[in-house]
């Protein structure tokens, strides 16, 4: 028995050859002239097992895989969908095709407006979605780049007041604060009070 793997790549993702490479790195092979990759399984558990595993790998890759295991999907021209079958995965994208099933059977014009009217509004949300997770992605490198400064600078002589490390790390006070306290806490510095003064010192 073998799992497949087809994929769609996209412009803003991984090359095709990055994407091989993992995918041979998790024991799947080309098959020539295709997107598709296939991997020996034992069994069914076996197959849906090892597309479990590479799911984590293909994760933040940007791509789409479509797997199976047994049976190889279908692959080119030669995969035809009928307008309901296209509906039918319309729908696990949120489109309402109830409504569009009914406009297709008595306006075709309409039915091409409001189900361009629905696709935009999934686009939209896609593209949130997408900026969204960008800055989360940015905020967090901006916390890791802050804590490795931080970390630096607490280890020189006398450690380093709150108002240095906050010019030196480029986060906001709170952010800042909720950071010493987290690395206090886990014990890799400590505040060391002296009259009006507070330096963090590395441990």
């Amino acid at each position: 028995m073998k799992a497949f793997v087809k994929l769609v790549y996209f412009s803003d993702g991984r090359s095709p050859a990055e994407v091989e490479a993992i995918m041979k790195s998790h024991g799947f092979t080309k098959v020539k002239g295709t997107s598709i990759f296939e991997a020996e399984a034992k069994d069914e558990a076996a197959g849906s097992a090892h597309i479990e595993k590479l799911h984590h790998a293909l994760k933040g890759l940007n791509l789409i895989y479509e797997p199976t295991v047994g049976k190889a999907p279908e692959q080119g021209p030669g995969q035809q969908l009928t307008y309901k079958e296209r509906m039918a995965k319309w729908r696990e994208i949120g489109l309402d095709t109830d409504e569009l099933s009914d406009l297709l059977q008595y306006d075709s014009e309409r039915f091409k407006a409001r189900g361009l009217e629905m696709m935009k509004v999934q686009l939209e949300r896609v593209t949130a979605e997408r900026e969204r997770e960008i800055r989360e992605t940015e905020a967090r490198e901006r916390i890791e780049r802050a804590r490795e400064k931080i970390t630096a600078a607490v280890r020189t002589e006398g450690g380093q007041t709150f108002q240095q490390l906050s010019s030196l790390a480029g986060v906001d006070e709170e952010i800042l604060t909720q950071m010493l306290d987290d690395m206090v806490k886990k014990g890799k510095i400590i505040a060391r009070q002296s009259g009006r003064r507070v330096a963090y010192i590395a441990v």
